[in-house]
């Protein structure tokens, strides 16, 4: 009986939706337990610490009469209640246009060696501005686009190249609205796949200031080895960084993958500030949809009297890092 009223209520529905557009529906998660055991010069930053991250994935796809692709995308992390990612895109012969909440042109064509490990770890407490000795100064030379409300614009791929712009509004007074710009070309070369990628993004603001960043490098894959140099630059008030990272992967037929990056950063305005950090890694697939990931995060910040952080402690340390992560 119950079967049979599902069905005649599912061909109810069909019939009072067949006038309408019907999308396709997927729905996917994931969740990262990590465990991670810091070893660091600071006592703030020493310890044992366990966390974790779990994320919903809703995407709805539709394609109208006239060929148009109408996709959403809602992501939320159901761990901390925030919504992640939420977007729609229009695609067509035009290109793809994309309006919400969502990365711009700078994280998408941007380049970042770090991208070739799983969990790499940035080594302390200096971007999150929770203690004392918190430092200003790039871990990685991703791009500096988030999540926030966009309109962003990607034009159809033309042989290897694709490219786009995106303009985030900063608000009613006219301050702090960003536009980004970048590219990917990627190409064969003698059986090993190669892009080059560049972004650039610029956001205005009330000091006068400007914030600019760009992002840039290469990556090569043959044979199942992947490596990536990128460059990243990042300028504002007191602020001029240079960034630059490399990486390597390798990945074994039993689905071992193991991975090594490293990355200076150094501030020309702050004499004396440089981080640096080595990242090493083995990340293995248990069964489908389930990966271990050991990493070990060797970093170290340096600052001197001419730094004009906010009471600025040098900082060094390691951090071995025991990370599982589910895909649904």
């Amino acid at each position: 009986m119950r079967k049979y009223l599902l069905s005649t209520s599912a061909l109810a529905g069909a019939a009072l939706l067949s006038s309408a557009a019907v999308a396709d529906v997927s729905i996917s998660g994931s969740f990262e337990w990590d465990y991670a055991s810091k070893d660091s010069n600071l006592s703030v930053n020493d310890g044992n610490v366990m966390g974790h991250d779990q994320e919903v994935h809703i995407n709805f796809t539709n394609k109208t009469d006239s060929g148009l692709t109408i996709s959403a995308t809602n992501q939320y992390k159901s761990s901390t209640g925030a919504m992640d990612d939420t977007s729609v895109s229009i695609s067509g012969g035009f290109g793809t246009l994309t309006l919400g909440q969502t990365d711009g042109a700078s994280d998408k064509y941007g380049m970042n060696a770090l991208g070739l490990l799983a969990e790499e770890e940035t080594g302390t407490l200096m971007t999150t501005g929770t203690d004392s000795t918190t430092a200003s100064i790039s871990t990685s030379t991703a791009g500096l686009d988030g999540n926030t409300n966009k309109i962003s614009y990607h034009i159809p791929a033309v042989g290897g190249l694709t490219a786009g712009l995106s303009v985030t509004a900063g608000g009613i007074s006219g301050d702090d609205d960003t536009t980004a710009v970048g590219f990917n070309y990627a190409v064969d070369a003698g059986g090993a796949a190669v892009t080059v990628g560049y972004s650039s993004s610029t956001q205005e603001t009330t000091t006068g200031t400007d914030i600019d960043g760009t992002s840039m490098g290469v990556k090569i894959v043959m044979n199942g080895i992947s490596i990536m140099a990128t460059n990243g630059s990042y300028e504002a008030s007191d602020e001029d960084r240079s960034t630059n990272a490399a990486g390597i992967s390798y990945t074994l037929a039993n689905g071992l993958t193991l991975g090594y990056a490293t990355v200076k950063s150094e501030d020309d305005l702050d004499v004396g500030e440089e981080y640096t950090a080595n990242h090493y890694e083995a990340s293995y697939d248990v069964a489908s949809g389930l990966t271990a990931v050991l990493n070990v995060s060797d970093f170290d910040y340096e600052v001197t009297a001419g730094n004009h952080e906010v009471t600025p402690v040098d900082q060094n340390g390691t951090i071995t890092s025991l990370t599982l992560k589910a895909s649904f």
